[in-house]
């Protein structure tokens, strides 16, 4: 339970003080506080959502801003005068191994430049060695490098299909694949790029699939694959909807571009252990890992891993030389000419980019959940907004924040966002008519009346990233320009 002195929290504050290990906050010190100069220990998820004692402390001199500013309309102040949308840059060992591979031009996936472990004259090519480190950064078997994250999305759906061939092929009309309406526009694209129909599973108020709805339309459709995407690093129940589809015999897979790094109670994102058959990871430039574009499929399934090791673009025996593949070499015989390549291979250029990042990973999430306390804090607070939090029993890792305008039209949710982005920290609403995640944009496949619950949910949603090279002032900064913003526009 979150304890604050002197400072009267507003109701979703409360609320959240509420959650067990969530972004929570707890306060200590002097008993006179302003928003704006708190000392305060925030509880930060780490290492399992069982530990709840474990804090990060925000020093007085570091936050401390006494006197507290004071804005008025023609301020040039509040701004944030960083970049919010740089992503992170490469480390150096990568970019030194991006010349080097480079120099040589073998930047082909398999123009390997290692030398073997067992066998010098057998050479590694560094996507291999990116997909074994991958695969145990996600704790996975098997491990498939891509060029993005929408052909792990595609290659799982389309694997998915042929395994599971014969039971699919008696039911009649168009496969069916389960999916979030609130997602990406390159997960509906995917399904369709497949061959198949999106149905659409509405959210809830806090951005994850409903495992009610998800029930229901499993019912009434009588899909047997589903696709989980978890928005922004928001995971859903997973625990119902692995019940769901265990109940009805649905083949699982997980969009986890957004989820490196979460849980829910205690299981990794895209583990196997909720009956996942493939998860789906990205490391295009706003996510955790940043290659510019990127993406894995990992998986513990056999017949799945060769499938898409052999689809995205493994040809003659060019699969002996996966180090996260699986020794089946005749299952990779019996199945290599039966399967059409795509081409969607990841190039060595990425690999190098994306395997120095890797043992980072731990510090970033740390470093983002710090941030995300501080601006889950100031924000919670604020009039004008609302914060949806977590759902309980989810671990996220805070690289981004959502709240929903209150009291709002479209005139004045775009002049806070115009506001806010003169002042450096532009934002975009989901529901705007230009996102690619406002399902009302995907005319390719557009979803049914009955997700207008979905729109209600997301349609003033504004989307607040929180980058990696934020300091402490960044962000403080950055909420400063919140709430100025919305003290411009006082009907919001």
């Amino acid at each position: 339970m979150a304890r604050l002195c002197g400072t009267k929290l507003s109701k979703d504050s409360r609320k959240l003080q509420e959650k067990a290990c969530h972004f929570g906050f707890t306060f200590s010190g002097p008993k006179k506080y302003t928003r704006l100069s708190p000392v305060f220990v925030a509880r930060v998820p780490q290492d399992g959502v069982q530990e709840q004692t474990k804090s990060v402390l925000f020093e007085e001199k570091t936050l401390a801003r006494d006197p507290m500013p004071v804005f008025d309309k023609d301020s040039e102040e509040p701004r944030l005068a960083i970049n919010i949308k740089s992503p992170c840059p490469v480390p150096e060992e990568g970019i030194q191994r991006c010349r080097e591979v480079m120099e040589t031009g073998r930047m082909f996936r398999y123009g390997g430049l290692t030398k073997g472990a067992n066998n010098e004259d057998q050479t590694v090519d560094d996507v291999s060695l990116v997909e074994k480190s991958f695969a145990d950064t996600t704790g996975h078997k098997y491990c498939v490098a891509l060029n993005s994250c929408g052909s792990a999305i595609f290659l799982s759906v389309w694997a998915t299909l042929q395994k599971e061939k014969e039971k699919l092929d008696k039911i009649p009309g168009p496969t069916k694949v389960l999916t979030n309406a609130f997602t990406f526009a390159a997960v509906p694209s995917a399904i369709v790029h497949a061959g198949c129909e999106p149905e659409y599973v509405n959210c809830t108020s806090q951005f994850v699939i409903d495992v009610e709805d998800f029930e229901k339309k499993a019912i009434e459709s009588g899909a047997k694959i589903a696709i989980v995407s978890h928005m922004r690093g928001r995971l859903c129940d997973m625990s119902g909807v692995a019940e769901v589809c265990k109940k009805y015999d649905i083949t699982l897979i997980e969009d986890c571009a957004h989820s490196l790094g979460c849980d829910w109670k205690g299981v990794r994102s895209g583990s196997s252990e909720h009956g996942t058959v493939a998860a789906c990871f990205s490391s295009q430039s706003n996510k955790l890992i940043n290659s510019g574009e990127g993406g894995f499929l990992v998986t513990d399934d056999e017949e799945i891993a060769v499938r898409c090791i052999l689809a995205a673009g493994s040809y003659e025996y060019l699969y002996k030389s996966h180090l996260a593949a699986p020794d089946n070499h005749d299952l990779f015989e019996a199945l290599k000419k039966k399967t059409p390549n795509f081409s969607l291979r990841m190039h060595q250029i990425t690999a190098a980019i994306i395997e120095p990042q890797l043992p980072l990973l731990e510090e970033r999430y740390k470093k983002h959940r710090y941030n995300y306390a501080i601006a889950e804090r100031r924000l919670c607070e604020l009039d004008g907004i609302k914060l949806p939090g977590q759902l309980e029993g989810a671990t996220g890792v805070g690289d981004s924040l959502q709240f929903n305008l209150k009291g709002r039209n479209w005139d004045e949710a775009n002049a806070f966002t115009k506001e806010c982005a003169k002042r450096g920290v532009p934002m975009e609403i989901f529901g705007a008519q230009d996102n690619a995640r406002n399902f009302k944009t995907w005319q390719f496949a557009l979803p049914p009346q009955d997700c207008e619950t979905s729109y209600k949910h997301i349609e003033y949603a504004c989307d607040l990233r929180l980058p990696l090279h934020l300091t402490e002032a960044d962000v403080h900064s950055i909420c400063d320009v919140v709430e100025f913003a919305l003290e411009e526009q006082p009907n919001v």
